[in-house]
């Protein structure tokens, strides 16, 4: 039986959504690659992999050119045949990230900045690794539900996330014809992420989504896991962005 092989873009540490997605898609029994974005990151990411046993981590700033150009040659060189590419990177976590500004003073330089890392990136690595590929290989992006409603000090993700869900169907589209990959999204609700901190208190943000749910529970990190790796697996699914949030997104304000 030949091995099956994952690249996770977007571990950042422990509390990250793609860790939890990456353990569980060990579990499934592929092996793991994933990237870091630079040397501020890399030690968690590298906790992340000695626990998990990560085959390899490449450098990849999605904001440079030569590390697009670098870690994907890599890939390409080693000869590594991937069934599954994970997207996660969002410019909420970015080095220098400009997230408290109005829309209206956000430059184009730093909206061009995000949009690169929090969307286009996904166009970049699919297109530089095609030939890495395997036919009916999946792909599966990590949403917000920030792209759909406004979040202050958070807009220019939301718009990036906007951007990424529309990404999402033209890649289906696109890498269906051309190699029969599939392409989807998952759109988590509030979980306890790095991400979250930046926008307020962690536990008040929790426990307002937890009042408004259905379920009256927040989503966590295992059930988003566990869909990805339902979503990536399954060979009808593609060009969808599926939510996860507890019920939340059904609640009138």
């Amino acid at each position: 039986m030949r091995e099956k092989n994952a690249l996770i873009v977007g571990i950042r540490d422990e509390e990250s959504i793609c860790h939890a997605i990456a353990g569980e898609i060990k579990r499934a029994g592929y092996n793991i690659y994933a990237t870091y974005q630079d040397e501020t990151t890399y030690p968690g990411v590298r906790r992340v992999a000695e626990s998990m046993g990560i085959r390899e981590l490449f450098p990849y700033d999605a904001r440079r050119d030569s590390d697009l150009e670098a870690f994907t040659a890599a890939v390409k060189q080693e000869g590594i045949r991937l069934d599954l590419l994970v997207h996660g990177i969002s410019y909420s976590t970015a080095e220098g990230a400009k997230l408290d500004l109005p829309l209206t003073e956000v430059t184009w330089e730093e909206f061009t900045d995000a949009i690169r890392v929090g969307a286009f990136s996904l166009v970049e690595i699919s297109g530089r690794l095609l030939d890495a590929f395997n036919d009916d290989a999946s792909i599966l992006a990590v949403s917000l539900r920030w792209s759909k409603v406004a979040v202050p000090r958070f807009n220019v993700v939301g718009a990036t996330k906007a951007a990424l869900e529309s990404i999402i169907r033209g890649l289906a589209q696109s890498l269906g014809r051309a190699k029969k990959i599939r392409v989807n999204g998952i759109s988590p609700g509030f979980v306890s992420t790095h991400s979250l901190s930046k926008i307020g208190n962690r536990l008040d943000i929790l426990a307002q989504a937890k009042a408004k749910s259905p379920l009256k529970t927040n989503v966590t990190k295992e059930a988003i896991a566990s869909l990805a790796v339902s979503i990536l697996e399954n060979p009808s699914l593609t060009g969808l962005i599926y939510p996860i949030d507890a019920g939340v997104d059904i609640m009138a304000d």
